[in-house]
């Protein structure tokens, strides 16, 4: 079956200014991640009433900037693709027709604002405001949530334009606390919190959703559906999304979110095991690909230092082992 397979593209802005462009010989010095923003207080959302679903007893443990998820890859590329927009934004082909594909933009300007951290090359940092700018002009509110959807159908899942993902919201929650990190800049903080609202539970009848409650569990779903498929990988995207706003926050609700996330995916992840062989994608299709099995092994492994917890590690290790 064909899949919404996730395009980690890196993309140059071609609308920054001349002094901000690459120069031979420029000197510059990365940034201290001591300096950045830790810590920040906000208007707290409510918390969910008590046994809305079940959460994990877990001191959550912050990471250093280099540990972060998804931080520490190569560096962002300064080239532009053939296909994109003005400010060197990549488009997604649907059918012969250019589409925003939300998740790969998020993932993009995170790693633009981990390159501007390491090198201290303000271009990196143009190129990461310009895609977060970008994913506030695809944005819709909703109930005080802000929803970043996809504006193409999806038929494997039945999905109509216009649909969310939770794995698109955790990325571009990831993206507008780290952006905030480094810029201070309240507009930042004020969309991750919009962002953060889209994670608390909703009825699957409403227009967007990307949470909900199964039978005592607290569900982020990538393909959200009258048939969730329960994405391992696409939940995992969802729960960093939510630690790293509980870390900046200390947020009661976004900590609720995230024990409730890291309790369900302490009960099920290990039934998507196939033992010898790659592990299942979700569980209704039962697809099995090598690429999100090594998505899922590493974020196991985040979970583990994140949450204290052993078992994450110790299933990442036999996973390993299964699809080597």
């Amino acid at each position: 079956m064909p899949l919404l397979l996730v395009c980690l593209l890196t993309i140059a802005p071609a609308s920054v200014a001349a002094r901000d462009t690459p120069t031979t010989g420029d000197a510059y010095a990365p940034i201290d991640p001591s300096t950045l923003i830790a810590e920040v207080t906000v208007s707290p959302d409510p918390l969910l009433p008590s046994g809305a679903f079940r959460v994990a007893r877990y001191g959550i443990k912050s990471l250093a900037w280099e540990r972060l998820p998804l931080n520490g890859r190569s560096l962002a590329r300064l080239t532009r693709p053939d296909n994109a927009d003005a400010d060197g934004i990549a488009y997604t082909v649907v059918n012969g027709r250019n589409y925003y594909h939300p998740g790969n933009i998020a993932d993009e300007g995170l790693r633009f604002v981990d390159s501007y951290v390491r090198t201290g090359k303000k271009w990196y940092l143009n190129g990461a405001i310009l895609r977060a700018n970008k994913l506030r002009e695809l944005g819709v509110v909703d109930g005080g949530a802000l929803f970043i959807p996809y504006r193409f159908n999806y038929s494997p899942e039945r999905l109509k334009a216009p649909w969310v993902s939770a794995y698109a919201q955790g990325l571009a929650l990831s993206l507008f606390v780290r952006l905030y990190r480094v810029t201070g800049d309240k507009a930042d903080l004020d969309t991750a919190q919009k962002v953060f609202r889209s994670f608390r539970p909703r009825s699957t009848n409403s227009k967007f959703w990307v949470a909900y409650v199964r039978s005592g569990e607290l569900w982020f779903e990538q393909y959200p559906s009258s048939r969730p498929t329960h994405v391992l990988n696409g939940f995992g995207f969802a729960a960093l999304g939510v630690y790293d706003y509980e870390r900046l926050t200390r947020d009661p609700a976004a900590r609720q979110l995230l024990l409730g996330a890291l309790s369900t995916i302490r009960q099920n992840a290990g039934t998507y095991r196939v033992p010898g062989e790659v592990s299942l994608y979700d569980l209704v299709h039962r697809t099995q690909l090598k690429h999100y099995h090594d998505h899922v092994i590493w974020q196991l492994r985040d979970f583990w230092v994140i949450a204290r917890d052993p078992y994450f590690g110790a299933l990442a290790t036999v996973l390993e082992a299964d699809g080597s």
